[in-house]
Order: C-alpha cells, then structure tokens, then sequence
C-alpha cells in the first residue's frame, strides 16, 4: 500500500504580502501586488514594472557565522517562508529522526543587480581581467571583498536548501530542481517520492526566486515576454483576456511540509490537505514558445491524474499556469480541453498571477499554497483583470470576483519556459 502524502504546514512571502495571512486575503479580494520596479533604476527601460517584495528585512543574526556572507535576496525569501512553515506545522525541530527531515526546493542561481556589482568585486581590477585576461582574473578576486571570495558559493541554485538545512537541523535527503517555472512544482513531486518510498517521513517543499535585475528583466522583454503596461501596474498582469501583452516578473518564495499519514497523526498535526497526484512531462517543441495544439501540457495533467486515481469529473478548480502572454494562455486553454473534453467548460479555472505576477522558480510553490486555502475554505481564487473575453480562451476563468464553492479535488498547472511541465492534485482530507 502506498504511504499516504500530507500538508501540514505552509509559509509564504509574495508582492502581496510578507506572509500567508496577508497573501490570502488580497488573493480573495483580488489585489494586485504589481508596482513600479524600485530595487534598481528602471527609467530607461522599456519595462518598468514588477512584483516587488516590500519592506523585507532579513535577520541575519540568525545565521550561523560561517553562512552570513552566503545569501542573497532569493535564499532569504526561501528562509522566510521555510520558517514559516515549519512553525505553521507546529514540528518540534529537537525530537523525531532529523535523518527521516527532507528538503526538496525550486530555486535558481542568485542574480546581482548592477548596482550590487562593486560590493563584490573591485571594478578596477575587474575592468583590467576584462580587458587584459593576462593580468588575471585571480589578482581581482583577490583584493575583492569578502562577499565577492564567496559569490561563486552564494551563486549556486542549492545554498538556499543547504542553508535551511542547517539552521533546521533537517538531515535527510536534499533536492535541488532547476525547471524554470515548474521548478518548485518538480521540487513537490520529489519530495511526495521520497515519502511515499519510505526515505522521509517529513520532507520541507517549495521554492524561492528573486530574478529583479538588469539583466533578467531586459533578457525577458527582448523575448518578447513581459507586459509593458507601465502606466497601469495593478491591472498589467490579465490572463486569458483578449488584451494581454506578457506577464510580469514578480519574486517571493513558498513553503510547504509534506508529512507520511502515520507521522502526522502520531503527532497530531493539524492536516490541511493530501497531496495525491503528481505529473510531468516536456513540450519537446521550442524553448520560448508553447506549442499551438497544447501537447505536453495535457501529458503531465493525464500523469497527475493518473497518480490520484482521480477521473475528470472528479476535479473541481483548477489553478492555470495563466501567465498573461497571449501564446501560454491559449495553449494551456487547449490543454485543458484535451484533457477535460466538454468537463472543462464546467471546471472553474482561475490564474492568481493575475494579482502576485509571475513568482517563476517559486511559482508553483506558491499556487499550490492558493489551492490548499482555496480548498481549506471552499472559495475559488480569482482571475483579477478580466475584462475583454478572447475568443481563443473560452473556459470558465472566474473573472475579477472570488467564488464560493465546495471543493473536493484541485488540480494546480505550471507550464514552464523550456517545455517543462507540472501538474499538482490535493484534495480535501478524508482520514
């Protein structure tokens, strides 16, 4: 019999909100957390906007000495969010096993703002690396800053997972997955896997990503991504409606507890949902673009599915992937059509990026935490901006107004950049 997977525990920090209360209720009155780029000087670029985490002031006294210097903006969202959790899920860090504690986590490298550039490293003799390689790229590590001997260390897509380790004293298993915008939704599959083959009894899921720099934000508007609807940043991020221009880029970072059946209820655990399907698979079409008959996308739904034992009429919300980009939204629409056949125009379907933008690494992490609150208080999430219906997506978004409604089972999308694809079902708990 297979080892039954459950949320106990949940911990966020988005633009809507620096922690799980806040976000859930702007997702239920359907704010927007989008405003105008401040962590660098965005007036010369073409996109001007983004979903910012505000006034977040990380401790850093709660790092042991050694990691102080080891992370950046992404990490420290991670370990907001994964203290969260773990407090959320009352876990007594001092007893159990910490061998049978897991971390599996979707992140990405850390990205430096320019401006961050000379508290790294010295411009002068990074200038002279660059423009002589002769006189050596070692002599400018070598009168760098302290932080710039370990950005190759702080840099690496897994610090923020080794670091939570170790303040949380969780020895068992680590997983790192790096699948663009579905990589905190593989990072949850992984860490369901590793309970149900009996190697963890709690694994610590989620995601963190901070990509708010120079350099992400130009490489996404040249590829032709992002919205440019500066003047009116509440309102840029509107899937599946016939005026959308691109998503927005947004950060943050979400955290859940997965726990064995057994375990939690050894400990009485408060359960707020089973995690019992898990999908994936790839496009194997182009790296930018989402292929026009939504193939791939279909795939890892039928898989999750599959994985619940759940048949289509048993599937009550779903939470799309929706990123706002015109072609996503009516690939993702005939996903789902391949899927559901005429159930789809009976499911509610609804993007919340609509309000919190697109967290990307920490993405699905985040969405899934939507579902769990969406089930946990029979109220389906809005999709914000809703306003010029397209032809092209003709399903039930739940335009601009949250819905009342009993759920049984959600099914959560991530149709990542790439091709790579994710598909979550949770359902209610039944014992």
């Amino acid at each position: 019999m297979r080892r039954r997977v459950v949320i106990t525990g949940l911990g966020a920090v988005t633009p809507l909100g620096n922690d799980l209360k806040t976000t859930w209720q702007a997702v239920m009155n359907g704010c927007s957390g989008i405003g105008p780029i401040t962590g660098f000087d965005a007036s010369t670029f073409p996109v001007k906007i983004a979903g910012e985490v505000k006034i977040f002031s990380f401790d850093y006294t709660q790092l042991p000495r050694d990691c102080s210097g080891l992370v950046g903006r992404s990490a420290q969202l991670g370990i907001a969010a994964a203290r969260m959790a773990l407090e959320d899920a009352g876990i007594d860090l001092t007893g159990e096993d910490p061998f049978r504690r897991g971390i599996s986590v979707g992140a990405d490298e850390e990205y430096i703002p320019l401006k961050n550039i000379p508290k790294f490293l010295n411009r002068d003799y990074l200038y002279r690396a660059y423009t002589n390689p002769w006189s050596g790229h070692a002599q400018a590590l070598q009168v760098s800053p302290r932080s710039g001997k370990l950005l190759s260390f702080r840099r690496r897509a897994d610090i923020g997972s080794a670091v939570i380790s170790l303040l949380f004293n969780l020895r068992g298993p680590i997983c790192v997955s790096h699948t663009a915008c579905a990589s905190s939704g593989h990072a949850i599959s992984k860490a369901k896997q590793l309970i149900e083959s009996g190697d963890c009894d709690m694994v610590l899921a989620g995601g963190h990503c901070s990509m708010l720099t120079e350099h992400a934000v130009a490489g996404f508007y040249l590829l032709g991504t992002l919205s440019t609807r500066n003047d009116d940043p509440l309102r840029a991020s509107r899937p599946f409606d016939r005026t959308r221009d691109g998503f927005v880029i947004s950060e943050g970072a979400g955290m859940l507890i997965l726990e064995e059946l057994t375990s939690a209820r050894r400990r009485g655990a408060r359960i707020y949902a089973e995690l019992s399907g898990c999908g994936s698979s790839s496009n194997a079409y182009r790296i930018t673009d989402s292929p026009p008959d939504g193939r791939g996308g279909d795939q890892c739904m039928m898989r999750a599915l599959a994985d619940a034992r759940k048949n289509i009429s048993d599937i009550d919300y779903i939470n799309a992937h929706g990123t706002s980009t015109v072609l996503n939204d009516k690939s993702e629409t005939l996903s789902i059509k391949n899927v559901f056949g005429e159930q789809a125009y009976k499911i509610p379907i609804s993007s919340t990026k609509s309000m919190h933008g697109h967290l990307v690494n920490a993405s699905s992490a985040v969405e899934l935490i939507i579902c769990v609150l969406a089930l946990r208080d029979s109220i389906i999430p809005p999709t914000a901006n809703f306003n010029a219906p397209d032809p092209a997506c003709d399903l039930d978004y739940v335009p601009n107004i949250a819905r009342g409604k009993r759920l049984r089972a959600v099914l959560s999308n991530s149709l990542a950049f790439g091709g790579q694809n994710c598909a979550l079902v949770i359902e209610k708990f039944s014992g």
